[in-house]
């Protein structure tokens, strides 16, 4: 997997030396407010979601990118692309799913968008899809606004295993290709 270039953002492919960025990011309150149920990461359900990231890329050549600014190489998160899997009883687990994590310093300044876009295009593109989805919690307005800038549509609300409620959206190829 190479990196992604955009204006503004390189998007790494996800690798060990992140690993203390990750466990940083998915510990803080304000990112994982509408994440999880149980809020902020432990340290060690940081590091098997990150072991599990990295064996993702490996096994599928697609994944968890890091996002870095190249103004000042700083990192803001990531953005991820993945098979949604058994999260949601009424969403095959065989769709992909794009999406993406900031450090709350990184809101409100179009990275999320920025590096959405990409990876939306990276789908389409070099991985051949037919479609993706996107899913954020309901009171998670900022992340619906990002599917709505990257022209998915709104689905339909649907609930995680872990009751967790979320709003599912979709994007087509066809759809994408008619707007580019």
């Amino acid at each position: 997997m190479k990196v992604i270039e955009t204006k503004r953002l390189l998007l790494e492919p996800l690798d060990a030396s992140r690993l203390e960025d990750f466990v940083a990011l998915t510990a803080h309150p304000d990112t994982m407010r509408y994440w999880v149920p149980g809020g902020p990461f432990t340290r060690d359900v940081a590091e098997r979601s990150f072991a599990a990231s990295l064996a993702c890329l490996r096994e599928q050549n697609f994944g968890r990118r890091w996002i870095v600014a190249k103004e000042h190489e700083a990192g803001l998160g990531f953005v991820d692309t993945k098979y949604f899997g058994q999260s949601c009883d009424d969403v095959s687990p065989e769709e992909v799913e794009i999406g993406w994590m900031l450090t709350p310093s990184a809101w409100g300044q179009g990275y999320g968008t920025e590096a959405g876009s990409a990876i939306r295009d990276e789908a389409f593109d070099r991985l051949k899809l037919e479609s993706i989805v996107a899913v954020h919690h309901p009171e998670n307005a900022a992340s619906g606004r990002i599917m709505e800038k990257l022209s998915m549509a709104f689905g339909r609300d649907v609930v995680a295993g872990n009751g967790w409620p979320l709003r599912l959206y979709r994007l087509t190829r066809e759809q994408w290709a008619s707007r580019r």
